[in-house]
């Protein structure tokens, strides 16, 4: 988990400064940058989900994914131009993305509790994220804001550190060709017959359209209030990374909140978080608003995308457990990041973001809404508990 989420941290949350300094991105830009992968992300989740459940054992899948991530991105930092760029970004997101949904499925194939056990391991996964941002930090406030480029090194020797520890990850063959196993159809429907599945995935939908959003511009518009009031670049790592560190508390207690409130106040809560977050970048430009905002970073990751995952999987049989989890990507980051994107880009004026933070700020709430109308197993009507 620690090297799982480190690949990630030590690349997204500085993507968009990256783009605009080395490859003279703006915000629209980079809007229909990560639109293209979020276009490919559509179909390639449920591509490897598939093929775990039913072709090839998830962990060295995992492997395989991360080993052509590595080349992809060093092909992705040698592009120019958006058109080329944005087909390697999405090249690139296929192969990386994916792997934390079958990661969860990996845990949650292996794992005796998943509710009780997850949020303990996932917590490392807060650390790996955080842990790329001290030498980056370092890099930056020491000149170093003359080359970003060295996120790309780093997240590259990531993945190769990731395709060196996957084969001793425990092995999980595929659970759908266990005999007694139906047909991957018969299976597929019956998890979108099952209570609560379809109307949680809308939930996500909605909610990940506003999480896209503020995945991809909010640091770009940290960054932009750090420049304003002439405080160096160097600061947005350890900002960032302040929020990520307090989802580690929240893991922590998970599975008490879950025990306590259910999924259903759970989920609400990291949705709440998420409206609170764009809302305050929607309106506000001052350095310190946006730090404090930044930090709900926690409940938002915590509560709701953790929380969901947990949610599904106690949806979901074995034998679509990767599928269940890729699903969930796909719908969230893959269409859910769709509209997100696609919408910023088109409310994109004067290089602004804030109407795309207005727009972010509408999905949570809708998502918000409609979340009382799901039904989670193990729970009476309007309880929201957990599976028991």
């Amino acid at each position: 988990m620690l090297l799982q989420y480190a690949a990630g941290g030590a690349l997204y949350p500085f993507l968009g400064p990256y783009l605009e300094s080395a490859k003279g991105f703006d915000v629209r830009e980079l809007s229909l940058l990560a639109l293209g992968a979020a276009v490919v992300n559509c179909v390639m989740p449920f591509v490897w989900g598939a093929l775990s459940d039913r072709v090839i054992a998830v962990n060295r899948l995992i492997c395989l994914l991360h080993l052509s991530a590595a080349f992809s991105l060093l092909l992705f930092s040698r592009g120019a131009g958006l058109i080329m760029l944005t087909g390697l970004f999405a090249l690139y997101t296929a192969q990386q993305q994916p792997t934390n949904s079958l990661s969860n499925a990996l845990c949650y194939h292996n794992l005796a509790d998943p509710p009780r056990q997850f949020g303990s391991l996932r917590l490392w996964g807060s650390v790996g994220w955080a842990l790329p941002s001290v030498p980056i930090a370092f890099w930056l406030l020491d000149g170093g804001e003359r080359s970003l480029h060295f996120i790309i090194y780093l997240t590259f020797g990531l993945h190769l550190a990731l395709v060196l520890l996957y084969p001793w990850l425990p092995h999980t063959p595929p659970a759908g060709r266990e005999e007694g196993s139906g047909t991957f159809r018969a299976d597929l429907k019956g998890l979108f017959l099952a209570p609560g599945f379809a109307r949680l995935l809308l939930v996500t939908f909605l909610a990940q359209a506003g999480f896209a959003i503020m995945f991809y511009l909010s640091p770009l518009a940290l960054s932009r209030s750090l420049a304003s009031s002439d405080i160096r670049l160097g600061w947005l790592g350890p900002i960032q990374t302040v929020g990520v560190i307090l989802e580690i508390p929240l893991f922590l207690l998970l599975p008490r909140f879950l025990g306590r409130f259910g999924y259903r106040k759970v989920l609400a809560a990291g949705i709440a978080a998420s409206l609170v977050r764009h809302m305050v970048f929607a309106t506000s430009t001052e350095p310190w608003v946006l730090a404090l905002a930044s930090q709900l970073i926690a409940p938002c990751v915590v509560f709701f995308l953790i929380g969901v995952s947990l949610a599904i999987n106690s949806i979901a049989g074995s034998e679509v457990r990767a599928t269940s989890q890729t699903l969930l990507a796909l719908t969230g980051s893959g269409l859910g990041s769709v509209l997100g994107l696609a919408a910023s880009s088109g409310l994109s004026a004067g290089d602004s973001v804030k109407a795309a933070f207005f727009f972010a700020s509408g999905c949570s709430l809708v998502s918000l809404l409609l979340l009382p109308g799901v039904r989670f197993p193990g729970a009476s009507a309007g309880t929201g508990g957990v599976e028991t």
